[in-house]
């Protein structure tokens, strides 16, 4: 029981570092090509360029 927890709290603990290493840098877009996106609707979402551009949707020009 104790093993089993303790592979679990490791596997938090990378989990949370490897998602924290794809965050968004300081300018609005970040890593993997994403961008901030607003879709016709209205809807602001936080997707990779290109399906920003699949969806219609308007991103920073920066990043396309």
């Amino acid at each position: 029981m104790k093993n089993k927890i303790s592979l679990f709290l490791v596997s938090i603990a990378l989990g949370f570092a490897m998602s924290a290493s794809v965050s968004a840098a300081n300018s609005g877009a970040g890593g993997f090509g994403q961008t901030f996106c607003e879709l016709p609707s209205g809807e602001k979402v936080f997707v990779p360029s290109h399906q920003c551009k699949l969806l219609s949707g308007k991103g920073n020009p920066a990043d396309f």
